[in-house]
């Protein structure tokens, strides 16, 4: 009877986290660590061992995997956080102090073999995140990630209308001054020429319109999930990045999330409170990280912004091939 409680209890362990009586596995892949949320190990200890020597053995293990994982992790661009760690103190030290903030998420011990195996999970997420330990980083020393410093993306506006000025004026000069123009030579003056739609209508699209949230898809090029992923414009200019976050909604949410199916994307932006998203098609990607915009695209963006805030809130989804 014991022993079928024993087998019963490692079951329970290693039960999935998301679906009852799923086996835990690892989650160690780049691209489904950022879509999952977290970084999970699992760690095997020698055999013949006493519970508690084993049970120690496997969490270093998986401590060293863990680290392993994490390092390969994309900071910026082409950039991980093992080349952060080598060119800087700050990186090294944030590092060090984000593994300490994994969790246990399972453990067993073969008693007949006397080997223990433990699982930790790492949060990029949340309270003793990676997020809450790089958030300083990211938003106020960025370069210490190997983030580029580029202008920030500002629509083309409305020139000043010049016709209705130049006709208050010769309606107030009287009609026997020397230097007035016939009022022939005035018909004659020409508006400027609106050569790109200016901002403001955009905006009042955006009023008639509501769109509070963004999918980026760029499921046709290389690009890759990372501490800090941005929307760049043709004219490379930034659109968003970490920097127009809360830092609460950073911690909470990063750069946004990450997927690989247009409906997963709208269901991710769903529970994060909006509505009506809209799709931007990528045109390029620039280092692997930086997902590149019209600059039509880019200006739509920008005027819903200015209506509902959704930058700030990271209410982003990039889908991956």
């Amino acid at each position: 009877m014991k022993k079928i409680l024993l087998a019963l209890t490692a079951v329970v362990l290693f039960a999935g986290s998301a679906v009852a009586g799923e086996k835990i596995v690892e989650v160690v892949n780049a691209d489904e660590v950022f879509q999952k949320g977290y970084i999970q190990v699992i760690g095997e200890s020698e055999a013949g061992q006493s519970r508690y020597r084993a049970k120690r053995a496997a969490e270093v293990v998986a401590q060293r995997r863990m680290l392993e994982i994490f390092q390969g992790l994309r900071l910026s661009g082409t950039t991980t956080v093992r080349d952060g760690m080598l060119t800087s103190e700050r990186v090294r030290t944030t590092v060090q102090g984000t593994l300490r903030g994994a969790v246990p998420c399972g453990e067993s011990f073969d008693r007949t073999e006397g080997y223990a195996r433990v699982c930790l999970r790492l949060n990029l997420h949340g309270r003793d995140s990676v997020y809450s330990a790089f958030d300083e980083i990211i938003v106020k020393e960025p370069e210490e990630l190997k983030v580029r410093d580029i202008p920030a993306f500002k629509p083309e506006t409305l020139p000043e209308v010049v016709v209705p000025a130049v006709e208050q004026k010769i309606d107030e000069v009287p009609a026997k001054a020397e230097n007035v123009q016939a009022p022939e030579e005035t018909e004659k003056v020409e508006a400027p020429v609106q050569t790109t739609e200016p901002a403001s209508q955009k905006i009042q699209e955006a009023v008639a319109t509501p769109v509070d949230g963004i999918i980026v898809d760029v499921r046709n090029f290389d690009f890759k999930p990372a501490l800090v992923n941005r929307i760049l414009t043709e004219k490379n200019e930034v659109l968003f990045d970490p920097s127009k976050v809360l830092n609460q909604v950073l911690i909470e949410r990063g750069c946004g999330g990450y997927t690989t199916d247009l409906q997963k994307a709208r269901a991710l932006l769903e529970s994060w409170g909006s509505k009506s998203p809209m799709v931007l098609k990528g045109k390029t990607v620039q280092n692997v990280t930086d997902a590149v915009v019209s600059v039509e695209d880019a200006s739509t963006v920008f005027a819903y912004d200015q209506k509902y805030n959704l930058l700030a809130q990271a209410r982003v989804v990039f889908v991956l091939k």
